[in-house]
């Protein structure tokens, strides 16, 4: 308006046709008429153009009239007015602002938080090194790459098995290429839970991307790294079937999964057209999975494409194929290893070692074998104990010197192959028994009959005993003594004389020489001399 009004006295207008033209007051205009006298815009006689020219148009004609307040300053703004360039300097490398408050130099140290921001929002720097806090690179992901996952709470419900009321978790996913999302309605966020909600993603997608991008949750992330973080065996396992790798972020970095990160206030916000009812976790999951798919046939935000066509025409491809058989989830447990090197699962014991004594360590089994785990790092695979008789398992290396009878079982080897093969397979028989805590005495016994018998007899005897299935060393011993007696009586038939005969009459069968009873006879005591005999 001022720049209409001085526009018309520039041409030769009167105050009373400017007034009644432009609908002012005739002081607004006699006032304006001499602020344009003063400038050069008006002739000096209030008519016609002066020696300056208007500026263009937006610039105002008249600057604007300073206001006293803004001439008086706070004490507080003094003190920080004097190391402005101070508190510049470390916001434009980035410090955040309440950085630069903690540490504000001496003389500064009394001024209040609030007065500080005002004062950086008086001046100007309050956006000083805002691209340092606030860049967030762009995510951008190949068609097949990634499938981002994350956990939100959607309501409180009352659990049917525990008739307790407890939250309800909402898992969703999306796919980084296409936008394509993914939800599922859990009442825990376990391990086994966890992986068969993201088994049945992947068969819903009906492939499988390089990698699944999360944070660090408990059961899948057991120790969350900036650089390199541990991963539940468990979970590695169940990727390797699959063929992808788990991606866990940087602790407190949520931004680099922004895709899903936006969906859980999404899905939560789903909730209110149910009206507080509850229906069950199927008939919920049914009717959120309805309002997804419609969300998915909708143009993204960002994109300004539709997901369900992007990943049917791009995504869909790229995507590894599903193995043909489905992964068997594993039995995962955590137990503290006890004093004597064991620690428990399904009541039973298993040896993990002295240097894990009083630490936890995860347990991963099969139908087949237990593994145990520390930290990451394999520490035994035992076969799984099914013997109801049999409650402890350990390889040698981890039995106390009292039970390592299997400890020395090469040198009991070597000394019975020495002896002969019959005698070796008898012994090795006899340690397989007792899976280590066997006595080894009937070994010893057997190894020791060589200062009696020859090696070929023991190994004759030993061969013997293994056909009758006996690993008995009083029936080694049998053997031996019953051929020791064959033998004996054998050689006493070569070695007797002919009886001889009577009238041509044969010897009896069973006739002995004299010779044989000699020594059954009394000592003759020798005679005295001039004594009597």
């Amino acid at each position: 308006m001022d720049r209409r009004i001085v526009e018309m006295l520039m041409q030769g207008a009167s105050v009373k046709v400017i007034a009644r033209s432009l609908h002012v007051g005739r002081s607004r205009v006699r006032r304006l008429r001499e602020l344009a006298k003063e400038h050069g815009y008006l002739a000096l006689e209030g008519r016609g153009a002066g020696p300056s020219a208007l500026p263009p148009f937006p610039e105002a004609i008249f600057p604007d009239p300073s206001d006293g307040r803004s001439v008086k300053m706070s004490e507080e703004h003094l003190r920080l007015e004097a190391i402005r360039d101070w508190i510049r300097d470390r916001l434009e490398v980035g410090w955040q602002p309440i950085t630069v408050f903690e540490e504000l130099p001496q003389p500064s140290r009394g001024v209040s938080r609030s007065s500080f921001y005002r004062y950086l929002e008086r001046v100007g720097l309050d956006r000083a090194g805002q691209h340092y806090r606030r860049v967030v690179p762009e995510i951008i992901h190949q068609p097949g790459e990634a499938l981002i996952v994350d956990w939100g709470k959607r309501c409180d419900a009352v659990d049917p098995v525990s008739g307790k009321r407890r939250p309800v978790w909402c898992f969703v996913g999306v796919l980084g290429y296409s936008r394509y999302r993914l939800v599922r309605l859990v009442w825990t966020m376990d391990l086994g839970t966890t992986l068969r909600v993201l088994e049945e993603l992947l068969r819903e997608r009906g492939g499988v991307p390089s990698k699944v991008t999360l944070d660090n949750p408990r059961c899948i992330a057991w120790e969350a790294s900036r650089y390199e973080p541990v991963l539940n065996p468990v979970a590695e396992r169940f990727a390797q079937h699959y063929g992808f790798f788990f991606a866990c972020l940087p602790p407190a970095q949520p931004q680099m999964k922004g895709h899903v990160e936006r969906q859980i206030p999404y899905v939560r916000r789903l909730r209110q057209s149910r009206a507080g009812v509850w229906e069950g976790l199927a008939r919920e999951e049914e009717a959120l999975k309805r309002k997804v798919a419609i969300a998915n046939e909708q143009r993204h935000g960002t994109t300004r494409r539709r997901p369900r066509e992007v990943f049917a025409g791009e995504e869909a491809t790229a995507l590894k194929a599903l193995p043909a058989v489905a992964y068997a989830i594993e039995r995962y447990h955590e137990g503290v290893v006890r004093k004597d090197g064991y620690v428990r699962f399904d009541s039973k014991y298993y040896a993990a070692g002295e240097g894990v004594i009083g630490k936890t360590v995860a347990i991963i089994a099969t139908p087949r074998q237990v593994a145990l785990y520390h930290e990451g790092k394999l520490l035994e695979i035992h076969a799984r104990l099914t013997d109801p008789r049999q409650m402890k398992a350990a390889k040698p290396h981890q039995l106390k010197p009292w039970e390592r009878t299997l400890q020395d079982a090469a040198f009991y080897l070597e000394r019975a192959g020495k002896v002969g093969p019959q005698v070796r397979a008898w012994v090795e028989e006899v340690l397989r028994q007792g899976q280590g805590f066997v006595d080894t005495r009937r070994v010893w016994g057997a190894l020791s009959l060589d200062k009696r018998y020859a090696p070929d007899q023991i190994d004759a005897a030993c061969g013997q005993a293994l056909a009758m299935g006996s690993t008995s060393y009083r029936m080694v011993l049998r053997l031996l003594e019953a051929r020791e007696a064959r033998e004996r009586v054998a050689g006493e038939r070569q070695e007797a004389p002919a009886a001889p005969t009577i009238e041509g009459a044969a010897a009896p069968k069973y006739a002995k020489p004299l010779t044989q009873y000699q020594d059954l006879l009394p000592l003759r005591r020798p005679s005295n001399e001039g004594g009597h005999a």
